[in-house]
Order: C-alpha cells, then sequence, then structure tokens
C-alpha cells in the first residue's frame, strides 16, 4: 500500500454557490473522493452571500473559509436574484467593458478582482498551515478567479514536494472574447506562474492547445457526466409539444441562435411545423438577450421564457425536451469550446443541435458523433440551414411516434466521458 494521498482544492466559489465553474469542481471533488485519504477545501467565506444550488452540496466536511474583500464582495446585491455576477445588460455597456477588462487583467486580476490580495495572504497562510499539519500532498487548483492560481504558485514555491495541478475551465486570455488589456503581457506573466506547476489541466483539445504555449505540460480533463443514479433512470415524462429548449447564459457576439430561429420561422411560415404544437423554451440569466432574437424572427407566440431556474429545474426540461440547443463559437485559431452544458446534454438523453458561431469544430462533431446525440452545425457551412431543418424535422417526426415514456440509459459510448472512468485515467497519472 503507498503512502497516503490527501488533496487540497482551491476555488473561491466552492459550491453549493449557483456558478457554472462550481458544476465542474461538484463533479470532480465527487469523483476524486474514492482514490484520496483525505480531501480539504479551501475557499472564501463570501461564499455565503451567494446565490445557492442545493443540487450541488458536495457533504464535504473540510471546508476551510477565508475572507475576501473584493469588487464582488463590494457590490453584490442582497436580493432573491443574488447571484454573485453582474447582469448581462450591464456588462455590455463600454464604460463597465472595459472596467471587466481591467479586473481581469494583471495586476488588478490579483489585486480586486475575484479573491483579491486579501484573499490571497489570508488563503496562502491557512493552507501552508494545512499542508503541514494535514500532510497534503496535492493541490487542485482552478481559474477562474486567477487568485486561486495565485496561492498555489506560493504554496508551490513554499513546497516543492507537493504536486500542483493548476485546472483552466476557460482561457484567462481569451482571444475571441477580448477580455484583457495588452494580451501579450497577460500572456507573459501567465508562463511565469504556469512555469511551477507540475500538470496544467483543461476543458478540450482546442483549450490545451493554446495552454500549450504558455505551461510545460497540459492534460486534458473534460467537465464529463456524472454517474446515474436509480431515480435517474426513472421513465421521462416528456413536454406534450414539441420542444426545442436552451438552458444557459447568451454571450453576446459569439452565442447566435439566429441561424436556426430562421429555420424554425420557415417552418412555421410554410406549416411543415405546426405552431399549436411547438414550443420554443428558454431558461437562463440572459433572458433579454433571448428576448431580441425572439421577436426579431417573430417567435413570441411558440416561446416560454423562464428566466433563471435552478439548475435541477433546468437538468429537468433537458430530460423533457425533444431537442437541445447548444451555442458555441470557434475561430480559425480557436476551437474546442466545449462548455459544461454538452455534457449536460449528453446525460439528458434527448437529441442535441449544435449551433457553431463559426467554423466548424471538429472535437465536437466527433463527440456527437461517437455518442449518437446529435449533430453540430456551422454557421460557415454551405448548406447548414437545409441541414438543420432535416435535424428538426426528423426528431419531430419521432416525437409525433413516441407512444410512451422511456427510462433514460447510460449506454456504453457514453462511459469514457464519465466522471468516474476519466478519474480513473487521471489518478494513473499522478505520482
Amino acid at each position: 500500500m503507498g503512502a497516503p494521498k490527501k488533496l487540497l482544492i482551491l476555488y473561491y466559489n466552492f459550491p453549493p454557490v449557483k456558478v457554472p465553474g462550481a458544476v465542474r469542481i461538484h463533479h470532480f471533488y465527487k469523483a476524486a473522493l474514492p482514490w484520496f485519504d483525505a480531501i480539504h477545501v479551501l475557499a472564501t467565506s463570501n461564499r455565503r452571500f451567494f446565490l445557492q444550488d442545493s443540487s450541488l452540496e458536495t457533504g464535504c466536511q473540510n471546508i476551510h473559509e477565508v475572507p475576501a474583500w473584493d469588487l464582488r464582495r463590494l457590490t453584490i446585491r442582497k436580493t432573491n436574484e443574488n447571484a454573485p455576477f453582474v447582469s448581462s445588460s450591464l456588462k455590455e455597456r463600454p464604460l463597465m467593458r472595459l472596467l471587466r477588462q481591467l479586473v481581469d487583467s494583471f495586476p488588478l486580476n490579483i489585486l480586486i478582482g475575484d479573491g483579491g490580495l486579501i484573499y490571497i495572504l489570508t488563503g496562502y497562510l491557512k493552507a501552508r498551515r494545512l499542508i503541514k499539519q494535514e500532510g497534503i500532498t496535492h493541490v487542485f487548483s482552478t481559474f477562474r478567479p486567477y487568485s486561486d492560481h495565485i496561492i498555489g504558485y506560493l504554496l508551490k514555491g513554499r513546497f516543492p514536494e507537493v504536486y500542483w495541478i493548476a485546472d483552466f475551465r476557460d482561457l484567462h486570455v481569451d482571444p475571441v472574447r477580448k477580455n484583457t488589456l495588452c494580451p501579450p503581457f497577460q500572456r507573459w506573466c501567465n508562463r511565469q506562474i504556469l512555469r511551477r506547476t507540475d500538470l496544467v489541466t483543461t476543458v478540450s483539445e482546442g483549450l490545451k492547445r493554446e495552454i500549450q504555449k504558455l505551461a510545460p505540460r497540459v492534460r486534458v480533463l473534460r467537465n464529463g457526466i456524472g454517474e446515474l443514479s436509480e431515480e435517474d433512470q426513472r421513465p421521462v415524462k416528456k413536454f406534450a409539444r414539441f420542444t426545442i429548449s436552451y438552458t444557459g447564459a447568451l454571450y453576446t457576439g459569439k452565442s447566435d441562435p439566429g441561424p436556426l430561429l430562421e429555420v424554425i420561422h420557415n417552418l412555421l411560415e410554410d406549416e411543415t411545423l405546426p405552431a399549436s404544437q411547438t414550443d420554443l423554451c428558454y431558461a437562463g440569466p440572459t433572458w433579454l438577450i433571448w428576448d431580441t432574437f425572439i421577436k426579431k424572427y417573430g417567435l413570441d407566440k411558440i416561446t416560454n421564457n423562464l428566466g433563471y431556474l435552478s439548475r435541477a429545474e433546468a437538468l429537468a426540461i433537458q430530460e423533457k425536451s425533444h431537442i437541445n440547443l447548444l451555442l458555441t463559437w470557434s475561430t480559425g485559431n480557436l476551437k474546442g469550446v466545449l462548455t459544461g452544458k454538452l455534457f449536460e446534454y449528453l446525460a439528458a438523453d434527448t437529441p442535441i443541435l449544435a449551433l457553431i458561431n463559426g467554423p466548424s469544430d471538429p472535437e465536437l462533431a466527433g463527440i456527437l458523433s461517437r455518442c449518437d446525440r446529435g449533430a453540430a452545425f456551422s454557421s460557415q457551412s454551405p448548406g447548414q440551414k437545409e441541414q438543420m431543418r432535416s435535424f428538426i424535422l426528423e426528431a419531430f417526426g419521432q416525437w409525433k411516434e413516441e407512444l410512451e415514456d422511456t427510462p433514460k440509459k447510460q449506454p456504453d459510448y457514453l462511459k469514457p466521458y464519465t466522471w468516474q472512468v476519466m478519474m480513473e485515467q487521471f489518478i494513473k497519472e499522478l505520482p
């Protein structure tokens, strides 16, 4: 029997905070439990002020909180919609965009960005004591925020024998979002920090190619699918009307449902798709942006806008729908923007229509093909609207023929994308 392995997770928004990144860490924590003798977590006490999601509870008894007097804590509003992010409409104002770029860029991202200097210093001191007292052997930090990587960087300098894994759910310097100022300087800062890592993980091959320019050793650890429980495998009662759903946020200039909505508009116009039997369902924080698209294509009468729901409610919509819409983007230089939504959709056992704003993405198309769960359509591919039309009509035909509810299943071709399988492979690579 080998020496005990003890893990310290550094994550400002540790679950059950209701943010997209917490879903990945929820699954990571659960899948890592069998492989470590103990798991400790360092997070901020600010998480108590943020909107919570009970479906993300981990049951972790070793959460160590430290204060963070950062910009988010100072501006958070105590309302029923108290989510730890700025509203989508405010984000797109020019002055706010500049402020966000400043806060995302070195050095302000470690001074007043999520976490901030107080969180970094108190977090480092707390983590240093944990390493000494608990015999921590591995540290896992995850971006965003960058402050968790700074704590990991300081710990690796103090304890070079500890194995440090730095995780990136997104790129810090995103060439599509243009989210930072002076990108060359930001990349230089990343190189100086990540040179201390033992391993960097990220969610796709596309992001891996970008991060390999900054770090010595990078591997893919996808967002993945959780194992189905007996309750999860119960028969699912689908919506009575033929329903196409999108659950999640829309990102201005990147997420573009327009081509699909145009196809749906045309199908309704020529009555190939009866309006009386069709629903468009949206659930997410950017309902105002969604409404703008809906009005542009005249689809108000078939649209059901549910707003910001709990994760459990959103997952139920995905299961009950007949097509789940996935919106992503790519450029000639950046592909593989595989959000956690993809793996939620795979688990829902519902056909996926992936619409890529940009060139085709072989990585996304390959996953959908291998899992037999749908198809990817590129905004730059000729004939994509005709192909989407055929995809929708095929699903509509299947809906008309469905006579009874069927249980969810997790076939063998989904197993490589489950957290249990991915974690087993991941652990084998660690010392």
